[in-house]
């Protein structure tokens, strides 16, 4: 934001927050009162509360549903965009940046948040291990993409819970154990942590 020093919020109209999630709490806590002013915020995980009500009568949220990547304009007509708050110039804002506006209390936004983690960022770090493993084999990583995309249309294409396969799927430990035995350390634990959790869903009877 610059230097809040020279910052006057009585002047300003609306004050967007988009910094990191664990920075916003000392920041709100160091900005001055300034009742006319619509404070917003643009975190997942972070409560409407982290705004003192008398300090911040205008307040609320505007959490898009998306990674932002710099360099790269987000296609805002596809993209979710979650509000909260009282104040109507929310929603106004709100329906400026993408027509797919919906309200949402902090519970159920943590819980997007989560979901939106469990889909990008950790998929992403399970791709990296895939891609090391590939690697070892002396294979590019590239070579998956076409399971990659059939496995993102099926997941999309329905329900993923419905469209999960594989040997944990099958309960097929002979195989589980013999895919551990080939990874290193890191990919063999997350290997075998995940696909016990599957087992336990589908086949709780089976260990590995």
């Amino acid at each position: 934001m610059g230097n809040m020093a020279e910052f006057d919020p009585s002047e300003t109209d609306v004050v967007i927050i988009a910094i990191t999630d664990d920075a916003i709490p000392g920041f709100v806590a160091s900005l001055p009162e300034s009742p006319s002013t619509l404070w917003l915020h643009t975190s997942g995980s972070v409560g409407l509360d982290v705004f003192d009500t008398e300090k911040f009568p205008r307040r609320g949220v505007l959490y898009p549903l998306q990674t932002m990547l710099k360099g790269k304009t987000p296609d805002w007509d596809n993209l979710p965009l979650f509000i909260e708050g009282s104040d109507p110039e929310i929603e106004s804002l709100g329906l400026m940046l993408s027509p797919k506006v919906a309200r949402l209390d902090s519970l159920s936004r943590r819980r997007v948040h989560a979901a939106a983690v469990l889909c990008c960022n950790l998929v992403m770090y399970l791709w990296s291990l895939s891609e090391r493993v590939m690697h070892d084999a002396g294979l590019d990583f590239k070579m998956l993409q076409p399971l990659m995309e059939l496995t993102l249309e099926r997941a999309l294409s329905g329900s993923p819970d419905k469209a999960l396969t594989g040997p944990a799927r099958r309960g097929d430990v002979g195989t589980i154990r013999k895919h551990i035995s080939a990874l290193d350390p890191e990919a063999a634990e997350v290997y075998k942590l995940l696909t016990q959790n599957i087992l336990n869903r589908f086949h709780p009877e089976l260990k590995i």
